[in-house]
Parts: structure tokens; C-alpha cells; sequence
């Protein structure tokens, strides 16, 4: 950029519930961005929650205020009025949501998944929610000068589902924070361990519980693990427990498992790191996911990776990871029992794991996004 300009970021996400991996790429990206860019200046919109609690501050960095939620009226009414106020040249939308409209500024959009589009489920309670969903996230993508996308498998989905111009698209790929890495504080470790009634050796699962997310086939694969390889271990499930996914919790009933499962709730970022450094191996059971960031979390902790081979699962984990059908509750035990006894691959999975987690940064991952920001800006 030979002029200076004003970049808008969205980060309305930052500090939601419902969408923190979203929030956590867009507290990063501006981190890094204002890191390596001194001249642009830039005003992200965050909600009244987020207003005290956003933890960046820089000479050229303004926080806005937007009162109202995304996923709303007020959000194609408004939100194109407070941008239009701010005068600026570029606006960065972090995730589809976004005045569908409204075009009088180039804009640049984050597309993180496309797991709507292929797993309704629970959150599209009427065929008005996916037809908006869908309305949505295909005009935010023609309205965009420029589309980032977090994959490759991301990438593809985008043209063959919306339709979209491959040349319009830019992979950019995500990173895990400096906090997930290998620890030695023992005592540390086995105080969580203690917190969480967690007794035996474990294998860890982190995320939500929702449709594609593959749960119940894993906990049928852990009783697998169990009654057939007779293998003493427990599964810890962390994250936030979903009352809207029943199945889940009746399918522990069903097997037995109460005292083998521990449900941790949710889980605060910064304790994360001593969960994934206790556990014997972390499994990852996913049919769908646009990045995938627990499984690279745990990698960068040093602990054995699990994971389905579906999705962009093995672009992101690479040669790092022992891979299994997601669909084959089998399969998914027979991994689990094959690096669970082969120590030698063990010590492979951790080695080449906190290799690959290195190959990801957030500082390359902002330098990239400038360059796209260049790039519509200079489209103009």
C-alpha cells in the first residue's frame, strides 16, 4: 500500500460463546497485523461485551461500539450506517455475517467453513434459517473484493458450493497460540487432573458436541477400546457440555461408561495447555471442519494425534497424525489401540507433531492478510 488507509475489521465474534475459534483468529490477526503494519490505520467494531475486555491497544487501532447482534435485522439495517460513519477505505468481515446490501466500500471476508451448508442440524431450526444462512454467506462472498479462505478443503467448498471465481479466493491458514507447548510443571498437570476427577491415563477430545462433530461414534470407539483391546483408559470430553445434543449423554448411559467419561465443561483457554499435555493421546473424530485448531493444539503440546482422515483434516495435520474413516466406529478403536501399544509410533506422533504445529504462524498469517487488503485496495 504506497498510501496510508483506513481498515475496518470486524470482530464482533471476539468473546462470544458461540463462536470462539472465530474470535481467537480475529484477536490475532489484528495482534499481528498492527505488529508488522505502523502506517494503516485501523477501527474494529466489537460488541459492548467485548469493548473493555478486547486486550489490543495501539497508536493506530480505535475500538467502535455496535450495540446490536449479528445474525440480525439491526446487522442489515445499521451496521452498514456505523461503517459508512467511520470512512473508511477497506472493511475485513472475519466471518460471512455481514450487510448483504451493502456495498460502498470494498470489502475483504473470512470464510472459516462451510459447515452450515453441509451439517444443518440443530442450528437451522426452519427452512427460513438456512435459506437466510445460505442468502447470506454466497452475497458476502460476491460482495467481496477479496475471500480468505482458511483451507484448501475450505477453498474448494466455496467454488463448488457458492459458485464462487477460484481466483477471487486466497488460502491464508490459521495458527496456535504461543500458550500450547510442552510442560514440565508435573504438579501443575495433576492438579487438573485431580480437579477433574480424572484417575487414569486419558484420552482427550476438545470441542462442541454438535452433529459433525462425530461424538457418539467416538464414545462408541472408546467402549470398543475398552471391552475389545482391554485397554483402562478414560475419555475426557472438554468443552462446554450441549444440552441440545442428548445423544450424547444417553449414549454414555447406555454403554456404561459414567465413571470412564469425564465431562469437564467448559474450559478456559489458558488452562487448555495442561489438559492436552496430561492426556496419553488426543482424538479427533470430525466428519467436517474448516481448519481443525484442537488436534494442531495438541500437536504443539507434544501429544499423539488421532484424527479422522476426512475433510481438510490431513492438509492441515499432515504426515503428523494416525488417521481412521470417522464413519468406522472400528477404525476409529483400532487407531486408537494401534498407538496406544506401538510406543514407537508414539514417540513418531509427537515428534512429527510439534514439527507440523511450527509450520503455522500468526505473524505469516498477517502478513498475507496485508497482502490481500493490498490487493483490493488496489483494485479499485
Amino acid at each position: 500500500m504506497e498510501e496510508n488507509y483506513h481498515i475496518g475489521i470486524d470482530a464482533r465474534m471476539f468473546g462470544t460463546a458461540e463462536a470462539v475459534g472465530i474470535g481467537q483468529y480475529t484477536e490475532e490477526l489484528v495482534r499481528h497485523l498492527l505488529k508488522h503494519d505502523h502506517e494503516n490505520t485501523y477501527s474494529v467494531f466489537v460488541s459492548p461485551k467485548a469493548w473493555v475486555n478486547f486486550p489490543i491497544y495501539a497508536p493506530n487501532l480505535n475500538k467502535i461500539q455496535v450495540v446490536f447482534p449479528h445474525y440480525s435485522w439491526a446487522e442489515q439495517i445499521w451496521y452498514p450506517l456505523i461503517l459508512r460513519k467511520a470512512k473508511l477505505d477497506l472493511i475485513h468481515y472475519t466471518n460471512f455475517n455481514s450487510p448483504v446490501f451493502w456495498r460502498q466500500i470494498p470489502s475483504v471476508v473470512t470464510i472459516h467453513d462451510l459447515t452450515l451448508w453441509r451439517f444443518s442440524g440443530r442450528t437451522q431450526k426452519s427452512w427460513w434459517h438456512k435459506l437466510a444462512y445460505r442468502l447470506v454467506i454466497r452475497q458476502a462472498c460476491k460482495n467481496a473484493r477479496a475471500i480468505i479462505a482458511i483451507t484448501e478443503a475450505t477453498k474448494r467448498d466455496i467454488v463448488q458450493l457458492l459458485g464462487i471465481d477460484p481466483a477471487k479466493i486466497t488460502v491464508i491458514y490459521e495458527a496456535v497460540a504461543d500458550r500450547y507447548k510442552p510442560i514440565n510443571d508435573t504438579d501443575k498437570i495433576e492438579e487438573f487432573k485431580r480437579k477433574f476427577n480424572i484417575a487414569r491415563p486419558y484420552i482427550l477430545y476438545v470441542g462442541q458436541w454438535r452433529q459433525h462433530k462425530n461424538i457418539v461414534r467416538l464414545i462408541r470407539a472408546f467402549y470398543l477400546l475398552k471391552r475389545r483391546y482391554g485397554l483402562d483408559y478414560q475419555l475426557v470430553l472438554a468443552g462446554k457440555i450441549d444440552q441440545k445434543a442428548p445423544e450424547v449423554l444417553a449414549t454414555i448411559q447406555q454403554l456404561g461408561l459414567k465413571s470412564d467419561v469425564i465431562l469437564t465443561g467448559y474450559i478456559p483457554d489458558v488452562d487448555l495447555p495442561y489438559l492436552y499435555n496430561g492426556a496419553e493421546m488426543f482424538v479427533f473424530p470430525s466428519l467436517y471442519e474448516g481448519f481443525g485448531l484442537p488436534p494442531l493444539e495438541a500437536m504443539a503440546c507434544g501429544t499423539p494425534v488421532v484424527a479422522s482422515s476426512a475433510s481438510c483434516m490431513p492438509e492441515v495435520l499432515g504426515k503428523a497424525a494416525e488417521y481412521f474413516d470417522p464413519l468406522s466406529v472400528e477404525a476409529m478403536a483400532r487407531a486408537l489401540a494401534n498407538v496406544s501399544k506401538n510406543y514407537s509410533l508414539k514417540q513418531q506422533l509427537k515428534t512429527a507433531g510439534l514439527h507440523q504445529a511450527k509450520q503455522y504462524s500468526f505473524d505469516q498469517m498477517a502478513e498475507r492478510t496485508l497482502a490481500v487488503y493490498r490487493q483490493a485496495l488496489n483494485n479499485l
